[in-house]
């Protein structure tokens, strides 16, 4: 494998390069990826671990994940999993110790990626017996850490910006994403769109008012279709608040609950996906459904797969949308994909 990249656009030690040198993808047998984070972002790596298996075909691949966060791991795609905490049982954080115990129980590696780039996985990368360390640090002076570093961008979706990892190797990576799911939830098209109207801190949250509105536009714009609420698991994520005013409209219905299988099969099986940007955005785009995201206070691009199905609705002061834009936004995917 030869490196091969423009001065400014990756880092790699010498070390990397002679390392690399003479091997084949063929050779790497044992690799970890670390992704200490939440469901959504699972979802995001699926893409670079279908491509990291072709890539390094007979390699064994461990996933490094952290105890609270264990929601969604793509345990289809990796053989092995290993846990680092960040709590103990009371809340408390855990101390240094018990996290260099934890992290002394990953095996020896030759590679290992880090695609969270925080304090625990450092820690973890530090220590790690690995031939070859690689990772997309936002802060220069972590490069330390690492043999090979990539760029980490704001502005191109999270899910490329992983796989430069593989690209910097010689990795012909797949465009558009793929995500592996299409055997797992299998398509049964029906005529419905869901609306999800919470996330994982409540200034992510479109007003609920607005959500109202919206579903009041769409459920009389496409009469023929169901139009669905889903509830969430946290006790704010009922959305009464939004679904009664509603309710006497015929299309229109509140799901409650349902576990994370039930809940992909469901969104596999809709036309249109309309969410705060939050974990069940991103379950909708690795089921490849189409999408709406709101989204404000934060710019998108680092979240927004540039496809035909995807379209995400903010300002340009990143103030919250209008119900008429995110009105706008699904009329025009819904004329674009379905009502052609």
């Amino acid at each position: 494998m030869k490196l091969n990249f423009r001065r400014g656009s990756a880092y790699a030690s010498k070390y990397a390069r002679e390392y690399l040198k003479g091997k084949k993808p063929e050779d790497i047998k044992n690799i970890t990826v670390i992704r200490h984070a939440a469901i959504g972002d699972f979802m995001n790596i699926r893409p670079f671990l279908i491509e990291l298996r072709k890539f390094f075909p007979n390699a064994k691949i461990t996933l490094s994940v952290i105890k609270h966060y264990m929601y969604g791991i793509p345990e289809d795609l990796i053989d092995e999993l290993h846990v680092m905490s960040r709590y103990k049982e009371d809340g408390s954080k855990t101390g240094i110790l018990t996290r260099i115990k934890e992290a002394k129980k990953l095996p020896s590696q030759d590679i290992i990626f880090d695609l969270t780039d925080s304090t625990i996985t450092l820690l973890l990368v530090f220590l790690a017996k690995a031939k070859l360390k690689i990772g997309y640090p936002y802060r220069a002076i972590r490069r330390a850490f690492f043999d090979i570093a990539t760029l980490r961008s704001d502005f191109v979706v999270e899910a490329v910006s992983v796989e430069h990892m593989l690209n910097i190797l010689g990795a012909k990576t797949a465009y558009p994403l793929q995500y592996g799911y299409e055997k797992q939830y299998p398509k049964h098209d029906k005529k419905r769109v869901v609306y999800f109207a919470g996330a994982s801190v409540e200034n992510k949250c479109w007003e609920r008012e607005k959500f109202k509105e919206l579903i009041q536009m769409m459920a009389k714009e496409y009469p023929d279709y169901e139009h669905i609420i889903l509830q969430g698991i946290g006790e704010n994520e009922k959305f009464y608040d939004i679904y009664e005013p509603v309710s006497h409209l015929e299309n229109v219905k509140l799901q409650q609950k349902m576990s994370i299988e039930k809940v992909m099969q469901f969104l596999a099986d809709s036309r249109l996906l309309v969410s705060n940007d939050t974990g069940i955005r991103n379950m909708g785009i690795a089921l490849e459904i189409a999408t709406v995201g709101i989204f404000f206070q934060i710019p998108p691009f680092r979240y927004w797969p540039r496809e035909e199905k995807h379209d995400c609705v903010f300002t340009i002061e990143y103030d919250s949308p209008s119900v008429e834009a995110v009105f706008c936004s699904a009329k025009s995917m819904m004329e674009k994909l379905y009502e052609k």
